[in-house]
Formats: C-alpha cells, structure tokens, sequence
C-alpha cells in the first residue's frame, strides 16, 4: 500500500506541474505564432460576439422555456413539429 504524501511535497509537486504547464502552453503559442506569420494570417485576439440565437437566454425567456419543458415530451414533440414547418 502506498503511504500517502507530506502536504509539502504535494505543493512542491503542484508547482512543478504548474510551472511544465505554464512552459508548454508558452511554447505552444510561439509556435502557433510562427505557423500564422509563415501562412501570412493575421495574428489578433479572439473576439466573442453575440449569436443569433442568445434571445433564446433572455431572462423574458425563462418563464417560457420552463412551462416548455415541463409539458409532456408527446405535446412538446407535436409543438416542436408543428412550430418546424
């Protein structure tokens, strides 16, 4: 049976995970660098935007979609039939 670890040498081993971690996601994006400048694409942050769709969130929404869900699946299904077409 292994004897469990020291909390000390948890944390030692944590940060030494870290740091390998840290290490490969820097060498990762110097080489996805590269791979882009090579390609000619410009290098720039991703950018979120709003989908078309995010209505579908809203708090107005809520109400709605729980009264939705919490009708039979047959109903729900022959709605959702319908409401396609």
């Amino acid at each position: 049976m292994l004897s469990p670890r020291a909390a000390n040498d948890v944390e030692q081993l944590l940060a030494k995970w870290q740091q390998a971690d840290d290490d490969a996601g820097r060498a990762a994006a110097i080489r996805r660098q590269a791979v882009l400048r090579a390609q000619g694409v410009e290098i720039r942050d991703y950018e979120f935007r709003e989908k078309p769709n995010d209505w579908v969130h809203r708090d107005w929404m809520r109400p709605i979609r729980f009264v939705y869900r919490n009708i039979p699946r047959g109903v729900r299904m022959e709605l959702k039939k319908r409401l396609a077409k």
